[in-house]
Order: structure tokens, then sequence, then C-alpha cells
């Protein structure tokens, strides 16, 4: 590894960058390419984005800049960078900048197709920066997303998303007297509960199911006050081969039910932006690449459905691209105090990356 290389890896661990903080990490990225004499740039969003090459083909190479809020102590160790975001995901877009710096040299004067770099913004939040690139139409033939997953690992699908936001208002009463009102706090926990019921076969954690998970809830207004209003937000993750209607129409049947029943509650929902299941086919020309890619490093590939969801699916399915997930790093590890990735896996996903893409641009 060289000095440069290290250096920059121990750079974009020690750049504090959660989600709308990304400029610091941006400028980093930036000053790089520069470096190598590429021409960078940053859109009205913050995404860093470089391209070279001309031809038919074109391949994304996407990662995003940002993390999960809280600071942690950035260090070097057996061959390892610790820090917030080390895992999730600045390893897997270390990676992807790295092939991107290969490709550009190997490349260099043949017409064989066009490859864009971009670094984007928001994806533990909103997913702005992913929004951005499909705004102005950057669409390619394949796509790489970089998340943590190991060396051998393809994550070659994710379930969908469906965030409900849940309000249940009730008349409000001393309570020394609960038999006379109806508990908002209460019935929401029911509709929660039946929600489950409705949407979950079991409780085993399968990915060929829903998932359905109580993540934030507001109520009340003093100990002694029956609440009067209730408000939730729950996560509904969807199984590849359903759709997030399937999990609306449930919803709404659920509400109606009760609202049947209970005439006097207030019971409301709200939806965020679906995104929807994907799994790209395993007989895609890309996931053959970089398949055999990870083979000729002396590993066996192994093609992995994620109980999340991932910018790829949007992307994949706005613009109807092949796209897979890739990067080091044990995905186990996302978000928790123990962030760490291999710097030597960094290296090595960056040449695997790097021969998987430069067979998709000179095969016929």
């Amino acid at each position: 590894m060289t000095d440069e290389k290290s250096d920059f890896i121990f750079r974009a661990v020690s750049t504090y960058s959660p989600s709308g903080q990304e400029s610091g990490f941006a400028k980093a990225i930036m000053e790089y390419f520069q470096s190598k004499h590429l021409s960078p740039r940053l859109d009205s969003v913050g995404n860093v984005l470089c391209e070279f090459g001309s031809g038919n083909k074109t391949v994304l190479l996407c990662g995003h800049m940002d993390t999960v809020p809280g600071v942690l102590p950035v260090r070097m160790e057996n061959g390892r960078v610790f820090g917030r975001g080390a895992c999730d995901a600045k390893g897997p877009l270390i990676s992807l900048l790295f092939a991107f710096d290969n490709l550009a040299s190997e490349l260099q004067g043949q017409s064989v197709g066009r490859i864009v770099f971009a670094g984007v913004t928001e994806e533990e939040r909103s997913s702005s920066g992913l929004a951005e690139i499909i705004r102005s139409n950057l669409k390619a033939d394949y796509a790489f997303f970089g998340e943590p997953g190991g060396l051998s690992r393809i994550t070659v699908g994710y379930r969908g998303h469906l965030t409900l936001r849940l309000t249940i208002i009730t008349p409000e009463i001393h309570a020394s007297a609960p038999k006379f009102v109806i508990n908002s706090a209460e019935l929401l926990y029911d509709v929660y509960s039946t929600l489950k019921k409705v949407l979950v076969v079991t409780e085993t954690g399968s990915l060929e199911q829903f998932s359905v998970a109580l993540t934030e809830i507001s109520s009340g207004t003093a100990h002694n006050v029956i609440p009067g209003k209730t408000s939730a937000t729950i996560d509904i993750r969807v199984p590849i081969g359903s759709q997030t209607s399937q999990a609306r129409t449930a919803v709404e049947s659920v509400i109606s039910d009760f609202g049947l029943r209970l005439p006097s509650a207030q019971i409301s929902a709200a939806f965020d932006e679906p995104t929807e299941p994907y799994r790209v086919p395993l007989n895609s020309p890309l996931v053959r690449a970089l398949s055999r890619s990870i083979l000729r490093k002396g590993s066996k590939p192994q093609f992995i459905t994620k109980s999340g969801t991932g910018d790829m699916n949007t992307y994949a399915q706005t613009f109807g691209v092949d796209s897979v997930t890739y990067g080091p790093g044990e995905a186990v590890l996302s978000h928790s105090s123990e962030e760490n990735v291999s710097v030597e896996e960094i290296l090595s996903c960056a040449d695997i990356l790097t021969n998987s893409i430069m067979e998709l641009m000179l095969r016929n």
C-alpha cells in the first residue's frame, strides 16, 4: 500500500461527515482527484462527481459520503482503520474511488465507454444526493453501489421500505378515570400489534416476509392525564416479490376496521416516499463480471440479499439498470461504536472492481 492511499484512508475516516455535513469529506475527495489530474465537480446538493471516457457504455460507481451521527476515536491498528463511517460506508466508497482512479489510468485514451464516480449526500437520512443523480438523468448501463459486505459477498438485492406516520387523537381525561375514554397510546399500540399480525407471518426474521417495527413514539402531556394524542413512526420492510402497495393496503384496512369500531378516535396515516424491493438477475453481465473478478482474487463469490434497503433499489428501478452493491467491511459493524475495516480489504475490493469494470467495458 502506498503512503498516499494510506494517508487518504485515514483522512477520510477522520473527517466527520454526518448527514448534512459532508462538505469536509467532499473536499478531501475533490483534492484527491485533482492530484490525479482528474476534473471533479460539486453539484447543487453537494455530491462529488467525476467522470472520464466516451463511448456507448456508461458505468456508475456510487457511494455515500455521509455517516450516522456520533464521533468515534480514529486510529490505525493492526492493518485496520477504526472510526465513524469506516465500515458504513467510507471504506466501500474509497474502494470505488481507488477503482475509478485505476481505470482512469488504465483506460486513458481508449474510447471504450464512460465511467462516472458519484460520492453522494444524505443516504443515511433523505437520500437527497441520489435524488439529484436521478433528477439529472445520470443513467448508466451498469451501476455499482458501495456498502459493506466483504471481499467475496455481492449484494444482489434489498427488501423494499415503507415508512408509516401514524397519529391517533382521542378525548383527554384525568388519569383516575380511564374507563370513560380511549387511551390514544394504548390504541396506537393495538393498531401496531394488529399490523404485525396481518403482515408478519412469523417472527423468525426471514427476508422472504414483511417486517414491522415501531421506531418512534410521542405521547402524553402530564403524568396524571390520559393521553389524547399519540404519534408514532412504524418501519415496514417489504420482501422481494411483493410491493409496497400491499403493505399500504394492509395498513389502510387495519385503520378502517379500528375506525369503524371506535368512532370517537381519529386515526390518520401518512406515508413517506416508498422504496420497492429489488434484486438483480444472477445471469446479468454485471454479476458475472464481478463474480469472475472475485474468483481471480482467490475467493468464492457469495450472493446475498439484505434485510434493509439501499440507494441501489431506487436507482436500478428508476432507470431499469442492472445494479449491485459491493464493498469491504462487515455489515454487522455498521452504525456501531466498533466500526472498522481492513485497509487491505479496501485495496483488494478496489482491484476486484477495477477488473470487473474492465471486463464490462472491453467485452463486445
